[in-house]
């Protein structure tokens, strides 16, 4: 997808549907932190090793537009670009499709993840080389 860097594609299960056999709206805060990792992961920053910078992130907003449906065993795309950087926080931009429907979109969202200092759990600045890390994929 035209200036989304990072993609990641997962299958819909069963279990994340609801009981009119569609993914159900909470299922898609899930996609949307497998692709918000894998951003990380693209960044160079893993799951297992986030805090070796001195920081931590949490999400403090989430926004997600649902477009079309998806059912059991449909594959996903979960692509992402980075919108915003600031000194504190991030933000990115995601579009879910449909592999299987011609790249039907499913869904749009945006994130806004907070940088904190996991001992005081305070929001921090972000260092200078983790938005480095950060900008070598984005698109800000």
């Amino acid at each position: 997808m035209e200036g989304y860097n990072v993609s990641t594609q997962l299958r819909v299960r069963f279990a994340e549907t609801d009981a009119q056999g569609i993914v159900s709206n909470v299922s898609y805060m899930t996609y949307l932190e497998v692709a918000r990792i894998e951003f990380l992961r693209t960044a160079g920053i893993s799951v297992k090793d986030r805090l070796k910078y001195g920081i931590d992130f949490v999400l403090v907003e989430a926004c997600i537009h649902y477009k079309s449906a998806a059912v059991a065993d449909d594959m996903l795309t979960i692509h992402v670009k980075l919108r915003e950087m600031k000194d504190r926080a991030f933000t990115l931009d995601y579009v879910i499709t449909n592999d299987g429907d011609n790249n039907r979109v499913v869904a749009t969202a945006h994130t806004v993840t907070v940088a904190i200092n996991p001992a005081t759990m305070k929001a921090c600045v972000i260092p200078a080389v983790v938005r480095d890390m950060f900008l070598s994929c984005g698109n800000v």
